[in-house]
């Protein structure tokens, strides 16, 4: 999981840094803390999909924009075996939060 954490942080900072931003105007822009998102960029810190959206607003983005990450990139055969799998092992809790977020996706 640290490995998705890290890439996910250098992501956010590269995000960031594209748009002239410092960290200080992104928290504020986010109304998060400068250290959250140090942290977050640092990949010491595992945001919530809540701190994702907000991020993503923040910085006038698609939150899908976070996850454009080589790390990410997947055949589709193998991206619907893992999928699969995760459906299939999940308890009820996580195959409800999985279902609200493919709904939001998928309508």
């Amino acid at each position: 999981m640290v490995a998705v954490q890290d890439a996910f942080g250098k992501r956010l900072r590269d995000i960031r840094r594209r748009k002239d931003l410092t960290q200080e105007q992104l928290a504020d822009l986010s109304g998060l803390s400068i250290q959250y998102v140090g942290e977050i960029e640092r990949g010491k810190r595992n945001p919530s999909l809540t701190t994702i959206e907000t991020l993503a607003k923040a910085l006038t983005l698609p939150i899908t924009d976070f996850f454009e990450l080589q790390e990410f990139q997947l055949e589709t055969k193998d991206i619907k075996a893992k999928l699969i799998s995760q459906i299939e092992n999940a308890d009820d809790e996580t195959l409800n939060n999985f279902f609200a977020i493919s709904r939001v996706f998928f309508g």
